[in-house]
């Protein structure tokens, strides 16, 4: 657990030097690069770390004995095969696919926060707590067709479906999963309104009422090894769906709030509900946890947009109120200024503690309570056996 919380707070101290004062894509980059070098070093050199490790290691050494005339393995998709064989044409050990499957996987949320985050602090700091980093070294297909997806956010905001289906289908060949992102594409061109954000309430009341019935039928049929299997006939905690059913909440109020949603937040505001609509879902079959991870993904850019707005809205509606109580005088116009700063800075400063907190505390709840921490990340051990101080009995006695 060490481990972890080390790298959090480097990446607290790294934000205190290139995430204040003037803003510039030197400074940014530098943070980010510094936040994605730590990263690949932890998940690259981690040994039997993540639930499907052992799978994953085994899968490649096999493939690594063999050439590229036998494609194919289980039911791993041709895409994270060609993968696993063009690294095998280099070299066997297993540590080698491990450190190129991390690179790989930490390209694309890197790109998306550089890219297109109001906040890069902000956003890395939730990719942390939010699982996902620990996704990355536990799922690593879907860490990687996820990857590949952050780069068809563009593609998502501006409406050009051809490229972003394009996307989709290279994500596809390692993950099949990823092409539900197809109809996400669909719903996300509807505005944020009261009438749209009921669709997901329709959508929870269908699910629990056909779900069972339509599980039995599809899984007599596809994927016939998750029938009756925990995936299915068990949920996953509810507090696991906790912050993030928050993050849902608060984004639905945001919406209420905000006289005018532009493009970019309205397409971020549906990948937080999606999350909210699937983090519920899991609670009930747990297989269904997958289909969060991608819209969560999207999250670590809503959070920092949906805040930036707020403080833009928030700040027009106290110069508003508070011209009227000075009864429209210009004269008082830097007194203003300076009573609405004041306000917005009180409410903004809450605001940021209370997601640092929440999502801090999340993080500390998912490594607390399982046994090997969630996705089984836990105890840390590096490929060379380096002996890390280990904390995580302190915190579990």
């Amino acid at each position: 657990m060490l481990v972890y919380l080390v790298n959090i707070f480097a990446v607290c101290v790294w934000a205190m030097f290139f995430c204040t004062g003037k803003k510039t894509i030197l400074k940014r980059t530098i943070f980010l690069v510094l936040c994605f070098v730590q990263c690949v070093i932890i998940a690259g050199n981690r040994y039997g770390i993540g639930s499907d490790y052992s799978m994953y290691t085994a899968g490649f050494f096999s493939m690594a004995r063999t050439g590229f005339e036998e494609l194919s393995y289980e039911d791993w998709e041709l895409g994270f095969i060609l993968l696993n064989k063009l690294i095998g044409k280099f070299t066997a050990w297993p540590s080698a696919f491990i450190m190129v499957s991390s690179i790989l996987s930490l390209i694309g949320p890197f790109y998306l926060i550089w890219r297109y985050s109001s906040g890069p602090f902000l956003s890395v700091f939730l990719y942390l707590n939010l699982y996902l980093f620990y996704l990355d070294m536990n799922y690593i297909r879907q860490a990687i067709a996820m990857s590949i997806m952050c780069f068809a956010f563009g593609f998502l905001r501006d409406k050009k479906f051809w490229r972003f289906l394009l996307i989709v289908a290279i994500a596809a060949s390692f993950h099949l999963t990823v092409v539900y992102m197809v109809p996400v594409f669909i719903v996300a061109l509807l505005k944020i309104t009261p009438q749209s954000m009921l669709l997901y309430l329709f959508g929870l009341l269908f699910y629990y009422i056909v779900s069972d019935g339509a599980l039995n039928i599809l899984l007599s049929k596809f994927h016939t090894e998750y029938a009756g299997s925990v995936f299915i006939e068990s949920g996953v905690y509810f507090y696991y769906a906790l912050f993030p059913l928050l993050l849902c909440a608060a984004m639905v109020a945001l919406s209420f709030y905000l006289k005018e949603i532009p493009r970019s937040l309205s397409v971020l505001m549906h990948m937080t509900l999606m999350m909210g609509f699937w983090q519920i879902v899991m609670t009930k079959h747990s297989l269904f946890e997958r289909f969060s991870y991608y819209t969560m993904l999207f999250v670590i850019l809503a959070v920092p947009e949906a805040i930036k707005e707020f403080r833009s809205q928030l700040a027009s509606n106290l110069r508003e109120k508070y011209l009227e109580q000075m009864g429209g005088e210009a004269d008082g116009t830097r007194t203003l200024t300076r009573r609405v700063d004041s306000t917005v800075f009180k409410v903004m400063a809450v605001v940021y503690i209370a997601v640092f907190v929440l999502a801090l505390a999340y993080n500390l709840v998912g490594l607390i309570v399982p046994d090997a921490g969630v996705h089984g990340v836990l105890p840390y051990q590096t490929q060379n056996r380096m002996n890390i101080p280990n904390i995580d009995w302190f915190f579990k006695r």
